[in-house]
């Protein structure tokens, strides 16, 4: 994949934080509850950064806030290969994280997986949840939209739902479970269980 090549994944997650929501301002504490990353390799990734002028960071308040260097001479390039590599993937989890109690996984899955960024067409993604709402879920997804400039389809499943699904070995179901999938929340370890388990109660 193009982007651990290019990036660790800490700074794949930094990065795409920053590089997607540009006109935004974080602070560390922010960042580590956006990202997932600790402290030290947070403030480690930061400095990195801040020293080779592609952030700038400003006191506000109490508080230092970190955002892209606009000026500096790579910022246009840097900004397009985050979109277009792992931006995507950075928005929706930053979007789910606040659901992350209530969700067991949340994956891209069919055209928007094995495309990306390369493609306008809608982001097509399943979630499997236990309390999570529509409503709730719906309420965040113009924002992630703003960023990537594409529609969300979420496709929502409580995990009895999905787990019944499963074992009635529904077409769509099946079929997606075969294709390529990038993990927003949770992994195909999260997925495989809750699999098992629905043909386990068969």
């Amino acid at each position: 994949m193009i982007p651990s090549a290019l990036f660790t994944p800490a700074q794949q997650k930094l990065l795409g934080l920053l590089f997607v929501r540009v006109n935004e301002g974080f602070h560390l504490n922010e960042i580590m509850r956006q990202t997932g990353l600790g402290s030290a390799s947070a403030q480690r990734e930061l400095k990195r950064l801040h020293e080779s002028g592609l952030i700038i960071s400003e006191r506000i308040g109490n508080v230092r806030q970190f955002r892209p260097n606009k000026d500096s001479p790579v910022y246009e390039e840097l900004t397009s290969i985050v979109k277009k590599t792992f931006g995507l993937l950075s928005v929706l989890h930053s979007t789910l994280g606040p659901l992350r109690k209530s969700l067991n996984v949340a994956f891209v899955y069919g055209k928007t997986a094995r495309e990306q960024e390369a493609s306008a067409d809608a982001v097509e993604l399943l979630l499997i949840g236990e309390n999570t709402t529509y409503g709730e879920l719906l309420n965040r997804m113009p924002v992630a939209e703003r960023l990537l400039r594409r529609k969300i389809n979420p496709n929502l499943y409580s995990l009895p739902d999905f787990q019944r699904r499963v074992r009635e070995q529904q077409g769509f179901i099946l079929t997606m479970l075969e294709e390529r999938k990038i993990f927003v929340l949770g992994d195909e370890t999260d997925l495989d269980r809750i699999v098992q388990d629905a043909q386990a109660e068969r």
